[in-house]
This record gives C-alpha cells, structure tokens and sequence, in this order.
C-alpha cells in the first residue's frame, strides 16, 4: 500500500498505575509522538480514540471499543500507539489483537518505541510476544505494589473505596473519611430499627422495595446496565448492611477481593479477614443495635413467607441430644409441632430421633420458667447479678483491647513482611516462614477476640436496669416480641423423653 492508502487511527492510553509510576506516558506526550510520525508518513489520521484512566489489563475499554468498531466499519486500516503497552498489558489479549485480529482485519500495527511494524519485514515483531508477557509482568508487579500500599492504608483506618458504604459519603475535606449521608444514613437506622423489631431480612427489603426506596447500587448514581438489581431489595443487601461494623463508627474494609489482578470479580472474604479500625466516623447506630441484631442472625430469625405464621422460638430450639435445630411443622393451622432437623433430613441413617414436641407445650415451659424467674429475683438480687455481670463485662473489655491492640500489631508486620519480600529485602523462603508464624497468631487472637467479644455482649446484656424491665415484661408473658425473647434466652434444649432445658443468656 501506499502512504495514500492508510487511514489511521491514533490509540492512546494511560492508566493511574501508569501515572503513578512517574514515567513520561501522559496522554500528551503520547498524541504528539504518534500524530507527528503519522503526518511524516504522510498518512492520513481519521481519528485519535483515548482511555485516560483505564487499565491495560482487559480491553473492555470505552475508546478501545470505539477503535474496533471503526476497524469493522473499514474506516480504519492502520493503528498505531506510542508502544505495545499502550495497546494492553495483559500478554494473552494483546497476542490475540497481534497474531489473530489486525491480520484477520488486514490491519496494520505500528508501536513506534518497540520498533514494531506488523507489516515490516524483520524488525522487532518476532519481540512482541516477549515484549507482551514483560508488560504483563510489570503489571502484576504493579498490582503487587498497590495491594500492599492499599493495605497500608486500610490499616490506618483511611477509607479507600471509589464510593462511600450505604448511608455515608466521603468528607469533602478529606476524601479518606467518611460522613453520615443525610438521605441514605435515615434508611440504614430504620433497617437496624425493623430488623430488631421482625427479625426478617426479606421482609424488611420487601418493604423498601414496594415504598420505592433507592437500592444502594441506585444510590451510587451508576447506570442501569450497571446496577446487580433494578431496583429491588434482596436479603442478601440488608444482611450485609446488618453485619458491617461500620456503621457503629469502626470502619471495615478487606471485606471482599478480586479473584485476581486481571479480573474484575470479587469473591467474599470471611469475617476474619476483615480488616477494622475502631472510632473512624460518625456511627449510624449504637453498639447495642449492632450487638443486638448480630444476636438475632445467630439464632437464625424465621422468615416469614406469604401467609404463614412466625414463630416465636425459631432458632432458639435445639435438639437436646444431636445438637441439630429444632424445625416446625404444622398439622393444622392451630397446631404445631417441633421436630429435629437431623432426624427430619436424615431418618433412614438412624443419626437421631423425631424429637416430636408440641410448640404450644415448649412456650409453655418457657412462660412458667420466666415467671418463676422473674419472681424469685429481689431488687437486692438483680443488682448483685448485675454488680457481678458488669465486673464480668469490664474483665472482657480488658481482654478485648488487649487482643485488639496486639491483632493490628500483628497484622501491620505482616504487611510489611509482604514489603519486604516484594522490594527483596528477605526471600521467599524467609516470607513463608515468617508469615506462617504471624498469620497462626493472627489467626488464634480473632478466635480469641470473638471469643471474648461475646462474653462482654452477653454480661452487658444483664444489667440492672434492663434485667428488672425484661422479667417484669416476663411476668405477664403479653406481647412478647422475638427480639426481646432473643435478648433473654440462650438456647431451649428438647430432649428424647420431652424434657425441656432452658439455657439463659445470663447466670440464674
């Protein structure tokens, strides 16, 4: 062909790793580099397409997009970019557009840097698988960096997401704390307020939906093709708002990852670990609230569906020999029956027995025992449990700082192991081993913080004050709603023979 013959098309990129890495590959730089060799040539420049911001690392880019349509459109026969990195990072992608698509397009590719010219005889094209998996390399190298300095700051309690959680946004002072939302942080303290009233995730999202409450996705301003749900609530958005400690002002990230540096897909991270930094903002709800409806998702609250009836001990029934929940089946509308779940799923195996008790029998129970409780505790009484529940309470909070203080110790030196092992300051070997020992102690002080972060919850929960009102709601036994009834009782074991143990949240 002849210099006549090309329409080109001008494909500049830059990504913020790029940006960050100093180097001269501004947008700028770029677009004049290419535009004056073209015009040397004395080609023909149809147009220049630009992805500022955009990563090497998959070609699902906006300009990139446009370039390609342009090609099959026959208005493009020549790309060029400043060097092969531009065009992409990822070694796989980038051989695909080299060896498969511009050949198949009869494209030209010129990166002038690289010294490669797919229509050249000899040069630098034989280089270009090499010069690809090099580019991929430095990216993940890259990746590597900005993980460990991402996690350096999550450490430090620096918020750094692209968007705020639900019901806060990011100071306008300072991008790396968060504040309260004025139109979204009412909606994440109304969800803690009905879910320690109901006891329903999937109530409470069915609610929002029908009042047509903006969904968190809808909230971050993105585009319909973009939101997971079109404007609906699920269950599994209300539970994440419900066990996120940031809303009690400890702010929580590292609560997902990318599967890797290549793909975009996220994988959720266990509670473990999360990483969370104690009194960063301004919290939605009270620690009580949070504790309070963590205590509701442990006993497994009934959903209620359609027109069946909740019930009232749903999750706190355990089976008293094989430890299995207690489910309900109903052989009338008024009359219900409890039977184990092990022997329900697993009758041919012989693993346990039905359990069968009448529900009605076990509320029984529990009424009786409650006021026999509530009416054998004196005043005198109540305060020496509470005197001795808050001594309890302060034993555990020390526990807990003690714990909290040594795990962020802890997990600052295994940041910094993963520094130095990326910078060569210590070999792999080195790292394994240190980081072995770091993470088994990291792993035993969360068991250990867990551990000791629910006895302080359950010693706090017998105070005086709410003890004597709790019993005495007790006493009558009338309008007992699930989220008190939570609050008191532990567990209700049911045994082979009927026998019914009742386990309480605090000493009797």
């Amino acid at each position: 062909m002849t210099g006549d013959n090309y329409s080109v098309g001008v494909y500049l990129r830059l990504s913020q790793e790029d940006d960050r890495d100093g180097q001269s590959e501004s947008i700028g730089n770029q677009r004049e580099l290419v535009t004056r060799y073209a015009a040397e040539q004395g080609w023909s420049v149809v147009d220049v397409y630009i992805d500022d911001g955009f990563s090497g690392l998959n070609f699902d880019r906006p300009d990139f997009r446009r370039l390609v349509r342009d090609i099959e459109r026959g208005w493009i026969n020549l790309v060029i970019t400043k060097d092969l990195s531009r065009l992409g990072r990822d070694y796989i992608d980038t051989g695909y557009y080299l060896e498969r698509y511009f050949p198949k397009m009869n494209v030209r590719y010129i990166a002038l840097n690289d010294g490669i010219d797919t229509f050249a005889v000899g040069g630098n094209n034989d280089m270009s698988p090499f010069k690809a998996v090099i580019n991929d390399m430095y990216a993940k190298d890259i990746s590597k960096k900005v993980r460990t300095a991402l996690l350096a700051k999550k450490l430090k309690g620096e918020f750094i997401g692209s968007v705020a959680p639900y019901g806060y946004a990011k100071d306008a002072a300072d991008k790396r704390r968060l504040v309260a939302d004025s139109e979204t942080a009412p909606i994440v303290r109304r969800i803690f307020a009905m879910f320690i009233a109901e006891g329903t995730k999937l109530g409470i999202a069915n609610a929002l939906t029908r009042e047509g409450v903006p969904t968190p996705s809808q909230s971050k301003n993105l585009t319909a093709t973009q939101r997971r749900n079109k404007g609906v609530w699920n269950a599994q958005i209300i539970g994440r708002i419900l066990t996120n400690p940031t809303y009690i002002g400890n702010l929580t990230q590292n609560r997902s990852r990318k599967i890797n540096y290549k793909l975009k897909s996220k994988v959720n991270l266990p509670a473990d670990d999360w990483i969370t930094v104690e009194g960063t903002h301004e919290p939605l709800v009270t620690a009580e609230e949070f504790a309070a409806a963590a205590r509701l998702i442990e006993t497994r609250n009934y959903v209620k569906r359609g027109n069946a009836r909740a019930h009232l001990l749903s999750g706190l029934c355990k089976c008293g020999d094989c430890g299995g929940g207690m489910t309900f089946v109903n052989e009338s509308p008024t009359r219900t029956y409890m039977v184990c779940s092990t022997w329900r799923k697993h009758a041919k195996l012989g693993l346990c027995t039905a359990h069968t008790i009448r529900e009605e029998r076990v509320e029984d129970s529990l009424r009786r025992s409650l006021r026999e409780l509530a009416g054998s505790l004196s005043a005198a009484g109540i305060l020496s449990a509470a005197e001795q529940a808050n001594g309890r309470a302060d034993e555990c909070e020390r526990e807990t700082a003690v714990c909290r203080s040594r795990l962020a110790q802890v997990k600052a030196v295994i940041a910094s192991l993963y520094r130095d092992k990326v910078s060569g300051v210590i070999t792999e070997e080195e790292f394994a081993e240190l980081s072995d020992r770091f993470r088994a102690e990291r792993d035993g002080l969360s068991e250990r913080l867990r551990l000791a972060e629910e006895r302080a919850a359950r010693e706090e929960r017998v105070g005086a004050a709410t003890l004597a009102d709790l019993l005495e709601e007790f006493l009558t036994f009338e309008n007992v709603d699930r989220a008190t009834l939570a609050t008191l009782v532990d567990k209700i074991e049911v045994f082979r023979d009927k026998r019914i143990r009742i386990h309480y949240s605090f000493a009797v």
